[in-house]
C-alpha cells in the first residue's frame, strides 16, 4: 500500500508542477527601468530603460514598447555561450570563439519578438559602454512567426538582428541596424521579410540570406558594408534596394536561387583602405580577412 500511496503523491506533485509551469508559461510580466539577465518563463513587456547584464533567454513572447531603450553591458554575468565553427572566412576572427560569447551578452526570444516603435519614439538597442565599439554585444535572436521589428535602432553588435526558423509572417521594416562587426541583419536561418530599412557599417553584410522560403528583401538602403546583400543559398526576391559605398553589391552564390531585380549599386572607391576592427583583427572592404 505504501508504494501505491507514493505513486499517488508523486502523480499529484507532477500535476501541480505542470499546472504551475503552464500558468507561468502563458503569463505576462511587465518590466520597466530595471536590469535583466538569465532565463525567463512566460511573456515579457519591456518599457523605460532596460539594462542587459548577461545573456537573456525568454521562453515566451517579448514586446518592447515605443520609446524604450535597451542597453547591453559589455560583459556577461552568466558566462554562457557557444563557439561559431570556422568556415574558411572567419577562421581568425576572435569573436567566433567561446571566449567571446561567454563574455558578451545576447537576447534570445523563443516565440514572437515585437519591437514596434514609432517614428517619434523609436526603440533603441545599444551598448551601455561610454565609448561604444563594434561587437560590444552579440545579437537579438528570435524564433516566433509573426514577429515585428519596426522603427527600431540596433547598434554596436556582432551580429545585429538574427531571426531563426520559418517566419513567413514576420517582418523587419522601417528600422536601422548599424555598427555591426558581422551582419546588420543576419537572416540566413529565416525567411523573414526585410523591407525599407537603413543598414550601415557592417563588416560582413548588410543582409545575409540562405533560407529556402521565397523571402522578400526590398526597398532597403545599405551603405558602408563589406557586401550589401549576400544570398548563399535558398530562394529570395531581392528588389529595389540601394547599395552604396560597399565592397560588393548583391552577391549570389552558385547555390542561390535568388532573383535580383531593380537594385542600385555604387561601389566603394577602388583601393579603399576601409576596415572593420575588433582588437587587432580587421576585415577589409575588399577581399577576405
Amino acid at each position: 500500500m505504501n508504494w501505491k500511496k507514493g505513486l499517488v503523491l508523486l502523480g499529484a506533485v507532477i500535476a501541480l508542477i505542470t499546472v504551475v509551469f503552464l500558468i507561468k508559461f502563458f503569463s505576462t510580466t511587465q518590466l520597466s527601468n530595471t536590469s535583466v539577465s538569465g532565463w525567463y518563463l512566460g511573456n515579457q513587456i519591456w518599457s523605460g530603460n532596460i539594462i542587459v547584464t548577461g545573456d537573456v533567454q525568454i521562453f515566451g513572447n517579448l514586446t518592447v514598447l515605443p520609446g524604450t531603450t535597451v542597453k547591453f553591458s559589455v560583459g556577461d554575468d552568466r558566462r554562457w555561450g557557444d563557439e561559431v565553427p570556422a568556415d574558411g572566412f572567419n577562421d581568425n576572427d576572435p569573436t567566433r570563439l567561446l571566449s567571446y560569447s561567454t563574455t558578451h551578452s545576447s537576447l534570445f526570444v523563443l516565440r514572437q519578438f515585437v519591437a514596434t516603435g514609432e517614428s517619434s519614439q523609436p526603440i533603441l538597442f545599444t551598448s551601455a559602454a561610454e565609448k561604444p565599439q563594434l561587437a560590444d554585444w552579440e545579437a537579438i535572436i528570435f524564433m516566433g512567426d509573426g514577429s515585428i521589428v519596426e522603427h527600431s535602432i540596433v547598434e554596436y553588435t556582432r551580429n545585429g538582428l538574427n531571426p531563426a526558423g520559418a517566419q513567413p509572417n514576420s517582418v523587419i521594416k522601417n528600422s536601422i541596424s548599424r555598427h555591426a562587426l558581422w551582419g546588420a541583419i543576419s537572416s540566413a536561418n529565416s525567411n523573414i521579410r526585410i523591407i525599407n530599412n537603413q543598414l550601415s557599417d557592417a563588416g560582413h553584410e548588410g543582409i545575409d540570406l540562405k533560407y529556402d522560403g521565397n523571402q522578400e528583401v526590398s526597398g532597403n538602403v545599405i551603405d558602408d558594408c563589406h557586401t550589401g546583400i549576400a544570398s548563399m543559398a535558398g530562394s529570395q526576391m531581392i528588389k529595389n534596394n540601394t547599395i552604396t559605398n560597399c565592397g560588393d553589391g548583391v552577391f549570389l552564390s552558385p547555390e542561390s536561387r535568388a532573383i535580383s531585380v531593380g537594385n542600385t549599386f555604387i561601389p566603394a572607391p577602388e583601393g579603399s583602405p576601409r576596415v572593420w576592427r575588433y582588437g587587432t583583427y580587421t576585415i577589409p572592404i575588399f577581399g577576405y580577412p
